[in-house]
């Protein structure tokens, strides 16, 4: 999915860097004025950080603070079996869920780890606890063979809802906080981005979400919107 937006992005003209660390971003007198990469300096008075698990990164560079909170989040899959599985099984119970892809995987995923880390590593215990959990609904699949686990990051906010708009950084723009359920809401936060880039203001659809509502207890609540991964 990623590379499918990749190449629609490319096809629209966009310049997609890719191997290139953001390593500053250039503020003064609060106002963006470029950014230095690990392959040069570039000059542009307008940024947005869309970078998921990696927003309190990138938010220090501009003296930004925010409420983000990070978790990683894990998943695995098995060896390839014939098809059986048609649908996505969720427990809210187990916190789990299952489906089987096109090559014959299933691939299956539980909550979030419990407790704050920035990394990418993967667990014994998270791949034992969700084995269990997956006998516990399928227990004829005691006999496969896990094949590969790995990790991301979660950028979770208290009341679980994105940070999305403009900041008090003149040209800093945020696009953060999607959690576990954040690739779905991809096409309209890139509309709505765009035009809130290039007009200046927040978008009427993204208002409420701006990081302002932390300040002046606005809260948006959207803990059902993914509670299992919550």
């Amino acid at each position: 999915m990623a590379w499918a937006y990749a190449r629609g992005a490319d096809r629209k003209g966009v310049e997609i860097h890719q191997q290139t660390s953001v390593t500053a971003i250039d503020v003064r007198d609060g106002r963006v004025e470029g950014v230095l990469t690990s392959k040069g300096y570039i000059r542009t008075n307008k940024v947005l950080s869309a970078v998921a698990g990696w927003t309190t990164h990138i938010q220090k560079m501009v003296g930004l603070r925010t409420p983000l909170v990070i978790y990683p989040l894990q998943a695995m899959v098995t060896e390839p079996l014939k098809p059986w599985l048609d649908a996505i099984v969720v427990s809210a119970g187990l916190h789990t869920y299952i489906s089987q892809s096109s090559r014959g995987e299933l691939v299956a995923g539980a909550s979030l780890d419990p407790y704050e880390l920035i990394s990418m590593r993967s667990s014994l215990e998270f791949a034992e606890g969700l084995a269990g959990h997956m006998l516990d609904l399928f227990p004829f699949l005691g006999d496969i063979r896990i094949m590969r686990q790995w990790s991301g990051l979660c950028d979770m906010t208290p009341d679980f809802s994105p940070i999305m708009g403009s900041t008090p950084i003149k040209g800093f723009f945020i696009d953060a906080g999607w959690g576990t359920w954040g690739f779905k809401a991809t096409p309209v936060c890139g509309w709505t981005m765009a035009h809130t880039i290039a007009d200046d203001h927040d978008h009427e659809l993204i208002r409420p979400f701006n990081l302002s509502r932390f300040g002046g207890f606005r809260l948006v609540g959207e803990k059902g919107a993914a509670s299992v991964g919550h």
